[in-house]
Parts: structure tokens; sequence; C-alpha cells
């Protein structure tokens, strides 16, 4: 199997300074608390936020009408959530809110 990898445009914080884009591996799509689906990404390099190293972001869809499948297979512009301290969500099938941060808006897209 392969692992698709993508480019994730950072977009907000606005006063993110990383590297953009950051270079993801797609883990898998999990349930979210509210009946909507993430895209678990893995960060090729993690990346400091307060102070705290963080190696997996969700992602998700955030325009209406756009679906978890455009996440994964195309271009799409995307809320970010960062996964918290040193959860793992590899193995879950199903994510809640106490596992991950809202952290800003981007765009994933397969690299180029």
């Amino acid at each position: 199997m392969t692992i698709p990898h993508h480019a994730l445009e950072v977009y907000e914080p606005y006063d993110y300074r990383g590297d953009n884009p950051l270079s993801v591996a797609g883990v898998a799509v999990v349930a979210g608390p509210m009946r909507d689906n993430y895209y678990l990404v893995q960060l090729d390099q993690p990346l400091l936020v307060d102070d705290t190293p963080v190696t997996q972001l969700l992602v998700q869809p955030r325009y209406n009408g756009d679906k978890i499948d455009r996440a994964v297979s195309s271009t799409c512009t995307v809320n970010i959530a960062r996964v918290v301290g040193d959860t793992d969500l590899v193995n879950l099938e199903r994510v809640s809110f106490d596992q991950f941060i809202r952290w800003g808006v981007g765009k994933i897209s397969p690299p180029a």
C-alpha cells in the first residue's frame, strides 16, 4: 500500500513562522465527535506550537459541500487541528474534542 503524501499550506494562524508548506503523510479518515470526518495526517518533521512538539494534525474541509474525500485525494481548503500532547490517533476510528485543538486554516494538496 502506498502512503499518500501531501503539501499542507498554512494560512492561519497568521503569526505562524515555521516551514510552509508542511510535508505530511496521510494516515486515515477518522470519525469526529459531531458526525463529521477528519483526515489524520502525520508530519514528516514535528513542529513546535506553544513549546510543544506536534507530530499529527487533523484536517477537515472548510467549506460546506466539500466532502472529506476531496481533502484526501485533491486540493482542498481545510480547517487544521493539532493533536494534543503526545496523543497518538493512528489506531483510532473516532476522535473526541479532548484529543485535538483547532489551530488554523490552510490548503492541502497532493505534492507536485
